[in-house]
């Protein structure tokens, strides 16, 4: 089985500010070496992140094309909603609603979390991968 990477919204962003640890991720995912994963919330917080960026032009291209690609976007389902619910409770307020999401997400997948958040990787919920932002 291959492995699965689910991405956050940082970690996509860095994507593309041509971030050679996201976009090989991406390359691995395209290609078929991995299984890449992300979430609805963490396409709306990609979405809302690069229109206040770049505008709207580009936050609806990047928007098609990611949804375009061999990322797969997990629906938001009552189980999903339920695991992203019960870590934000758990995390009292340490963690965004998106991240919890996409924590719930990677938890259902057995995946790997790939992030940019330290905290996340703190809390020790799911195993991560963290991208360190210079």
């Amino acid at each position: 089985m291959k492995s699965r990477r689910v991405i956050d919204a940082g970690s996509l962003l860095l994507s593309y500010t041509r971030d050679e640890r996201a976009r090989k991720l991406l390359g691995e995912v395209a290609s078929g070496v991995v299984e890449g994963y992300t979430c609805d919330l963490t396409m709306a917080e990609l979405y809302y992140k690069t229109c206040e960026a770049f505008g709207r032009e580009v936050a609806d291209l990047r928007h098609t094309s990611l949804r375009n690609s061999a990322v797969k976007v997990v629906a938001t389902d009552e189980r999903l909603t339920r695991t992203a619910g019960r870590l934000r409770c758990v995390c009292r307020g340490r963690i965004s609603l998106a991240d919890a999401y996409v924590i719930a997400v990677a938890q259902g997948l057995r995946g790997t979390l790939v992030t940019t958040d330290h905290l996340i990787e703190e809390l020790g919920v799911v195993e991560t991968r963290l991208l360190e932002i210079s």
